[in-house]
């Protein structure tokens, strides 16, 4: 069977006036979002959105809106992402509340967000292009975007990426879901070339030399998510390092081995929408000694069961006459830590 890979359309233009901009805002749980109490003009929300593996791409037509997220609400929620924000239209102030000034993006420029720091933006009715990307294509390419956030991202770089994302929205409603396997890693790449042309002040790689032990642990630790031997013991004796420290570095996570199921978790949920093996099996490949075991496990994190989470991936990719607010919340679960902005 083809499949195309997995889409959403939303628009406020079918609700009463009065409601289009809190309808807009039950959808963004990640951030904390506001009108602007100068602005009368009517709200209006046009979100088409694909899934491209570990890259959320959207294309999005919002009225005039102010978000606000900080460490806080990133330690709580958990979504642990990068995004690039390509401007169409509009205006976009924005603030990283790290004593820099404020900066304002205008059409044609873009810029990078790093999800787990402080941000503010206050947006005019603007179009955009955003690129949410899970951490674990930079964890790969071995570089930390920590540093990265607000850099804006100019010159002939700049104008390559915003040539791929402009092709991207051109191309992925017609895109195959066996098709879009190597497009994060491609778009990963060409941005962190990006951002290492931008020198070392304003980003830096995660070498071993470098990084901390939390980075270096991370990088080994995705490259050995089927591994057998991947525990605590063992990654101490890898990264010539001590327990100790490894659970200090991962203390916000409730230790290495909590860390270390969250991201199996992660990879599976991510998998079995369109894999053929029984779930089960998926779940053995993984560490987990039984399908009952995972089974919990999943449960506890996402709060439903993982079969639960086969079919509603089913769903979204094949029942076109869901209605769009339910489609839309649950293309949000479903996204899980991404998100969907």
């Amino acid at each position: 069977m083809v499949v195309t890979v997995p889409s959403v359309h939303f628009d406020t233009a079918q609700y009463p006036e009065a409601e289009r901009f809190d309808i807009w805002r039950s959808a963004v749980t990640t951030h904390q979002v506001s009108r602007p109490l100068d602005d009368p003009a009517p709200f209006q929300a046009v979100v088409d959105a694909w899934t491209l593996g570990d890259l959320v791409l959207t294309h999005s037509r919002i009225g005039a809106a102010c978000m606000f997220r900080n460490e806080e609400m990133a330690r709580l929620d958990g979504r642990d992402w990068v995004q690039v924000v390509l401007l169409i239209s509009g205006r976009v102030d924005f603030d990283t509340g790290d004593g820099a000034e404020a900066q304002t993006l205008r059409p044609g420029e873009l810029a990078v967000f790093d999800a787990l720091r402080y941000l503010r933006t206050d947006a005019s009715a603007a179009e955009c292009i955003t690129c949410t990307i899970s951490r674990r294509p930079f964890v790969k390419a071995g570089f930390d975007p920590y540093s990265s956030h607000g850099v804006r991202v100019d010159g002939a770089f700049g104008r390559l990426i915003a040539d791929f994302l402009n092709s991207l929205v051109r191309q992925a409603p017609a895109m195959l879901k066996d098709e879009i396997e190597t497009v994060p890693s491609a778009f990963v790449a060409l941005l962190v070339s990006a951002l290492k042309a931008k020198g070392p002040g304003k980003a830096r790689t995660a070498g071993r030399g470098a990084a901390s032990l939390r980075r270096r642990a991370e990088i080994h630790i995705e490259q050995s998510l089927t591994s057998d031997r991947l525990d605590l013991r063992s990654l101490a004796k890898d990264l010539a390092a001590s327990e100790a420290s490894l659970y200090r570095a991962f203390c916000d996570q409730g230790g290495v081995r909590n860390y270390i199921r969250r991201r199996r978790l992660e990879t599976i949920h991510a998998r079995i929408g369109g894999d053929v093996h029984a779930i089960g099996d998926i779940a053995r490949d993984f560490g987990f000694a039984s399908a009952a075991h995972f089974s919990r496990a999943f449960k506890k994190q996402y709060g439903f069961p993982p079969r639960r989470a086969k079919l509603m991936q089913r769903r979204l990719s094949f029942n076109a006459d869901v209605d769009e607010v339910s489609l839309f919340r649950q293309w949000k679960e479903l996204l899980g830590p991404q998100g969907l902005v």
